[in-house]
């Protein structure tokens, strides 16, 4: 138990101090707010307001943010019943100040206060737009009120200065992708299209996530058509969940159609995304696709899937027997500065050679890499045993033998 409360004690203070490095010259303050006493909070916001120092009216922003950062919402939520009281004692008309609280309100969960400051703008004439309706309705979703949230959505249809947009829509999107309604995603996807509006790259992310979720594949995969289409470039999670899509459907016949969009669009294939492709196009022999993928990710930072494509494509060509393919991804794989790894894709490549009856340009592969791998016990048994069927001895004694001795084998 002591353990625990230690352990509980280091996260915090670890927390408190992200918090204050991310606050930079508000870190002083935020040191106060922390080492009050919760009835002294308002106060000491107060004296930082009159001391003249903080000229940004914003100011009170980043101690609520570090505070939410460094788990003491108690002590968030009174700065935001402090800012409240302040606008109102100071008779402030314009909406925006009074729709970051309400934000901030989402942020807690605390629908209730964000009400409570909404009937504050209300009760003092000041003109509502949809900026603060929309935080009201954040926070209405984040405090899982979804009969008030649908009944603001309501009201603001038939509120000129009001009116839902794109966000507004977004964030029923987002909030039903949490909740893992799926026919709920779909209608209010399809409500923002028929108001004209896009959904943003985060509603996507929701949508095309909450999809494979729910194993609604299809649903998925159009979405994401769509947004392709709209020329949305996809983040890494799009993706990745583009991907699971693919190898649920298995449809991996698609692979070399999400490389050619990756291609053209630029898009930033993270380390989890090249990985999980490399997989697929191993897994599935196809080389069209395993050389697209190498071709992409080529003088990047994915320097092991580049070795395993690299390794794929030259496995590929030699038990196809294709020999001058296979030799054009040996020579560019080592003059890359890939170098082999397994013993055994020497030895596919060693028996496509014996194959082909090319034992010249055996004998240049070997001396190719004969400084920079070392061979095993089962890899010269194989160029033994090939030698000796073709009554190759002369190769045998001169080099084969000489190779093994340096090796340290009989």
């Amino acid at each position: 138990m002591a353990i625990a409360a230690v352990r509980r004690l280091l996260w915090r203070e670890v927390g408190t101090a992200a918090a204050a490095a991310a606050l930079g010259t508000d870190g002083n303050l935020f040191a106060r707010l922390v080492s009050e006493p919760e009835c002294r909070v308002k106060a000491t916001m107060e004296e930082a307001a009159s001391s003249g120092t903080h000229r940004d009216g914003a100011f009170w922003e980043p101690p609520v943010t570090a505070l939410l950062r460094a788990s003491s919402p108690t002590k968030a939520h009174l700065i935001l019943e402090w800012k409240l009281e302040k606008l109102l004692k100071e008779d402030i008309q314009d909406c925006e100040p009074y729709s970051r609280i309400i934000r901030f309100c989402g942020q807690t969960r605390n629908a209730t206060f964000a009400m409570r400051v909404f009937e504050c703008v209300e009760a003092k004439g000041i003109q509502l737009n949809t900026n603060i309706c929309n935080a009201l309705v954040d926070a209405f979703l984040s405090a899982g009120d979804l009969l008030s949230a649908m009944t603001l959505y309501e009201t603001m249809e038939s509120m000129d200065a009001c009116s839902p947009n794109s966000a507004t829509y977004d964030a029923f999107i987002c909030a039903f992708s949490l909740l893992g309604s799926g026919h709920a995603m779909m209608s209010w996807y399809v409500a923002a299209k028929n108001a004209g509006f896009t959904p943003s790259i985060q509603a996507f992310e929701s949508l095309i996530t909450g999809f494979v979720r729910l194993n609604m594949l299809d649903d998925a995969k159009t979405v994401f058509e769509e947004m392709i289409a709209l020329e949305i470039k996809p983040n890494s999670t799009i993706l990745e969940a583009s991907l699971e899509i693919l190898s649920r459907k298995e449809e991996t016949s698609r692979v070399g159609d999400f490389l050619k969009r990756a291609r053209d669009g630029n898009w930033e294939l993270n380390k989890a995304t090249v990985v999980r492709l490399t997989r697929i196009c191993l897994d599935g022999g196809v080389i069209d696709e395993m050389e697209q993928l190498l071709a992409l990710i080529q003088k990047g930072t994915h320097l092991n899937s580049e070795t395993q494509l690299h390794h794929g494509i030259i496995r590929f060509y030699a038990n196809a027997d294709r020999l001058a393919d296979m030799e054009d991804a040996i020579y560019r794989m080592l003059d890359n500065g890939v170098m082999f790894t397994c013993p055994e894709d020497v030895d596919v490549i060693i028996c496509c050679y014996f194959r082909h009856r090319e034992f010249d340009r055996l004998d240049l592969f070997l001396n190719r890499i004969r400084s920079l791998f070392k061979l095993n016990r089962s890899t010269y048994d194989i160029l033994v045993a090939g030698y000796r069927k073709f009554d190759l001895h002369e190769r045998l004694d001169s080099t084969i033998a000489d190779m093994m001795r340096e090796a340290g084998f009989a």
